[in-house]
C-alpha cells in the first residue's frame, strides 16, 4: 500500500519494538493480541512511512502524518496528531532526539500506558557517529581549535542511515516485526512484501555501486547539511557538505569560502542540494565559481508536491532524483 495524498497527514516517534502499555518479548511474530481486521500503521517521517507502506501492502492502513511540502526534521505537530498517534496500532519513527516533538509524545503515551506499540526505524542498525564529516580542513582559531563545534543531532549518533540501501533493509525487518507484533494473522503477507522490497533495494545498491566504480572522479559537494555520511560510507564517495548533520545549521560566510576552494581546486562541474531545502548557497557558488549547475541530491527529509503526484517512495526518489545526479556529478 503507497502513501498516496489522501493517507498523508501530519506526525510522530520513539525506540526498538516495544508497546506503549509493556515491551514486546521474543520473536515479533509470537506476540499475542494481533488484529483480525488489519492493523492501523502511522510514522513519523517519509522514508519510514514508506517502507511500512511497502512492507503493510494491502494488509493494513498505513499513514504518514508529516504533511506534503513539509520538512520533517523541524515540523511540529498540533494536538490532533497526539490523538491520531493514539489510535494507531503501530507507531514507526526514528532514533530519539531525531524528532524531538516524537521523544516528547511517546513520552506522554508511555506515562498515560496507551496501547501503542512504537517501532524505531534505525534499531540494531549499524549507525556512524555524529561527525562534521565536511570532507575538507575546518578553519582554526590562533589557539589551534576548531572554531565551530558539532551539532549533537539524534543522540549522538548520525540519524540518516537510508542514505545506505543496505542499512535499510536493518529498517525494513524492524517495520516487518512491528506489524506482526500487532497483526499476526498477515505475518506471511508482511514477510512477503518484505523480501520484495529487500530485493529492490539491493538492486538499488547494485546500481549505485555500478555507477560509482564507473566515475572518473569521488567527490560530491552538497551546499546543505551533512546528511550524505552513510553513502559516503557505503560507495567510498567524498561527499563534502558546507554543514554539520542538524538541518538547522546555516552556512557561514567561511563555509561558502570554503566550498569555493574546493570548486576551484578539484575543478568541480556541479553543486548539489536537497529541492527541500534552501537552493541560495548552491545558486551562489554557481555564480561565483566555474561550477556549471545545481542538482538535486535528496536526503528525503519529506515529500515534494511532485513526488507525492507521481506515487515516488524511497526507491523511487533515490533512482530518479539521487542516481541520475550521481552518474552526472562521478562522470559515470
Amino acid at each position: 500500500m503507497r502513501l498516496t495524498r489522501r493517507r498523508v497527514a501530519t506526525a510522530a516517534a520513539t525506540v526498538g519494538i516495544g508497546g506503549i502499555a509493556g515491551c514486546l518479548g521474543g520473536d515479533a511474530g509470537e506476540t499475542a493480541g494481533a488484529s483480525t481486521d488489519g492493523a492501523t500503521a502511522r510514522s513519523s517521517f517519509f522514508v519510514f512511512g514508506d517502507l511500512t507502506a511497502q512492507v503493510a501492502g494491502d494488509a493494513a492502513t498505513t499513514e504518514l502524518l508529516v504533511p506534503v511540502g513539509q520538512h520533517g526534521h523541524g515540523w511540529e505537530p498540533g494536538p490532533r496528531i497526539r490523538e491520531d498517534v493514539r489510535g494507531a496500532d503501530l507507531f514507526v519513527h526514528g532514533m530519539p532526539g531525531f524528532q524531538p516533538w516524537v521523544d516528547a509524545i511517546t513520552r506522554d503515551l508511555a506515562a498515560d500506558g496507551a496501547g501503542v506499540t512504537t517501532v524505531d526505524a534505525s534499531d540494531g542498525v549499524d549507525l556512524l557517529a555524529v561527525d562534521s564529516g565536511r570532507g575538507h580542513e575546518r578553519e582554526e582559531t590562533h589557539d589551534g581549535h576548531d572554531d565551530e563545534e558539532p551539532h549533537d543531532h539524534g543522540a549522538g549518533a548520525d540519524p540518516h542511515f537510508w542514505m545506505d540501501p543496505l542499512r535499510v533493509m536493518d529498517a525494513v525487518e524492524n517495520v516487518r516485526r512491528g506489524l506482526v507484533a500487532v497483526d499476526g494473522g498477515n505475518a506471511a503477507a508482511y514477510a512477503e512484501n518484505a523480501d520484495a522490497l529487500r530485493t529492490r533495494l539491493d538492486g538499488l545498491h547494485d546500481r549505485i555501486a555500478s555507477t560509482v566504480a564507473g566515475g572518473s572522479t569521488r567527490t560530491v559537494l552538497v551546499a546543505g547539511h551533512n546528511a550524505h555520511r552513510y553513502l559516503a560510507d557505503r560507495y567510498g564517495l567524498d561527499v563534502v557538505s558546507l554543514t554539520d548533520a542538524s538541518p538547522d545549521d546555516r552556512p557561514t560566510a567561511r563555509d561558502v569560502e570554503r566550498a569555493r576552494r574546493l570548486v576551484d581546486e578539484r575543478g568541480l562541474q556541479y553543486v548539489c542540494a536537497d529541492p527541500l531545502e534552501s537552493q541560495r548557497a548552491a545558486e551562489q557558488l554557481v555564480a561565483e565559481t566555474d561550477a556549471e549547475a545545481v542538482l538535486p541530491l535528496t536526503a528525503m527529509p519529506g515529500l515534494t508536491d511532485e513526488w507525492d503526484a507521481d506515487d515516488w517512495g524511497y526507491v523511487d526518489v533515490m533512482e530518479r532524483v539521487n542516481l541520475p545526479t550521481l552518474r552526472r556529478v562521478l562522470d559515470a
